[in-house]
């Protein structure tokens, strides 16, 4: 789980289809949220998460969520 704070990171990371590394899982998810602190900010999970919808939920430290990246709904 990440909490990333970059748009040009989530953007390279949609663009390489959430498979950056060879060695590394393929990003399973990337949600646009609002943070506690008002900010939109981006939360990434892996395919060997568990729980790959922790920030699907709305919180009190994520608001606003928004699905931007699913690696298994992709084409």
């Amino acid at each position: 789980m990440a909490t990333i704070d970059s748009k040009d990171i989530i953007d390279a990371i949609i663009a390489a289809g959430g498979k950056q590394y060879s060695d590394e899982p393929a990003v399973s998810r990337i949600v646009e949220y609002t943070n506690a602190n008002g900010r939109r900010t981006w939360g990434v999970t892996w395919e060997n998460e568990r729980d790959q919808h922790r920030y699907d939920r709305v919180t009190e430290y994520v608001r606003d969520p928004v699905i931007i990246f699913d690696l298994h709904k992709e084409g």
